[in-house]
C-alpha cells in the first residue's frame, strides 16, 4: 500500500493525519494532499515542516509565551 493511500484511507475513516516533510517540500506536498484527497478530506491532513513543528510546539507549551527582558531593557522599562 503506498503512504498516499494510506492517508487517505485513514482520512476517509476520520482520523487525523500528520505529514512531516522538508521544509522545501512543504508547499508540494499539500498541494497533493489537496488533489489526492479532495477538500474534506485533507482538513484532517496536516504537512508539516520542523520549523512548523517547533512553532506549533512552542505555541502549544510556552516556549514562545513572552521574551525575558535584559538588563538594558529593564533600565529603559524603569
Amino acid at each position: 500500500m503506498k503512504i498516499g493511500e494510506k492517508i487517505k484511507e485513514l482520512s476517509l475513516s476520520g482520523e487525523k493525519c500528520v505529514v512531516i516533510v522538508p521544509e522545501q517540500f512543504s508547499f508540494e506536498t499539500e498541494r497533493a494532499v489537496l488533489q489526492t484527497l479532495g477538500d474534506k478530506a485533507a482538513l484532517s491532513t496536516q504537512v508539516l515542516s520542523f520549523s512548523r513543528i517547533f512553532d506549533e510546539v512552542s505555541r502549544t507549551f510556552g516556549g514562545m509565551a513572552g521574551k525575558v527582558l535584559g538588563d538594558c531593557d529593564k533600565i529603559i522599562f524603569m
